[in-house]
């Protein structure tokens, strides 16, 4: 009796979580729905016609999300490799409409750039269909998280994906600063773009194939929003991002002991014909501050510099030198 009495209540866990799990998904799937409304195709304006296209559906595009409505325009934050060899471009918006885009700005050290799409020109239908997407706090996201993508995931436009956080804890090391990994355990065509969005339907990441891309890695791996949102700031404004050209890592409490470090920025690498490298910062540097403000890690100095503006001079002291950069 007592055996039977536990399969009982096994079985009771079992389908509890079954329509959890049900639950937890039907919420997502009505979340996509609202959310979809958020996210478009961006395409290269072709000069003749793409008859593959034409017989397939499927042509050369990246995903975007409508970001901003500042009246005159519709701001769309997109992949910056679709502007290469392209002078005009398309965006096409969840009802299927399309309308020509202009490029607003472009970044190519984060990989991102703003679209803009002329208000005045889409039909009623078109923007009813439409929304501005809320961007979340990708710094809340947990491992085992449930979430959805949208876009161009698995290499066509207008895909969708349901899966889980797989991990949160790791960061990609870039130039001048450094951006948190939203890895998910949902599969990725080798070139997939996309937006990741959690189940309040914000945005909390940009997919991109070129994350852990030399590890063999396929699946849907995204860049944290929060880590973006001041540069699509700046690139909403049309401003541009600055650009120091440095890649490094925090000096930790652990390196400052057994190497005799100081506190700091660790210089892993530095650009060719970059600003810092006209200032002379070479690799093994440790940058200790910035104009008077110490330094302790790589994200406090991208957030430092994402607020001056290109052409500004800054002093930078090394472990055992100062140098100026602009």
């Amino acid at each position: 009796l007592a055996e039977g009495g536990d399969t009982t209540e096994q079985n009771d866990v079992q389908n509890q979580q079954e329509i959890s799990y049900v639950q937890m998904m039907s919420k997502a799937y009505e979340k996509a729905l609202t959310a979809k409304k958020s996210v478009v195709s961006v395409t290269k304006g072709a000069e003749q016609e793409n008859w593959n296209a034409e017989a397939t559906g499927i042509d050369e595009s990246v995903s975007g999300v409508i970001v901003a409505d500042n009246g005159p325009e519709i701001l769309i934050l997109s992949y910056a490799s679709i502007c290469e060899d392209a002078k005009e471009w398309c965006v096409t918006f969840s009802d299927k409409s399309e309308y020509k885009a202009s490029l607003r700005k472009k970044d190519k050290n984060s990989g991102f750039a703003i679209f803009a799409v002329d208000k005045k020109s889409l039909s009623d239908a078109t923007w009813s269909a439409s929304s501005v997407a809320s961007l979340g706090n990708s710094n809340l996201t947990e491992q085992g998280d449930v979430i959805f993508a949208l876009g161009n995931i698995f290499g066509y436009a207008g895909g969708s994906g349901y899966g889980i956080v797989s991990s949160s804890n790791y960061k990609e090391i870039g130039r001048d600063g450094e951006y948190s990994v939203i890895a998910t355990d949902m599969s990725s065509a080798s070139e997939g773009t996309g937006i990741l969005f959690n189940l309040d339907g914000e945005v909390i990441g940009m997919i991109s194939s070129d994350i852990w891309k030399e590890r063999g890695i396929r699946t849907a791996n995204a860049y944290a929003i929060s880590d973006l949102k001041l540069v699509i700031q700046l690139l909403a404004n049309g401003a541009s991002v600055p650009y120091i050209g440095v890649s490094g890592t925090a000096v930790t409490s652990g390196i400052q002991k057994e190497e005799g470090m100081p506190s700091g920025v660790y210089v892993i690498d530095v650009a060719a014909d970059s600003p810092a490298m006209a200032a002379g910062i070479q690799s093994g540097d440790v940058i200790c501050s910035v104009n008077g403000e110490k330094i302790v890690s790589m994200s406090a100095y991208r957030k430092l510099m994402l607020t001056w503006k290109v052409g500004d001079r800054k002093s930078t002291r090394l472990n055992s030198s100062h140098h100026d950069i602009s």
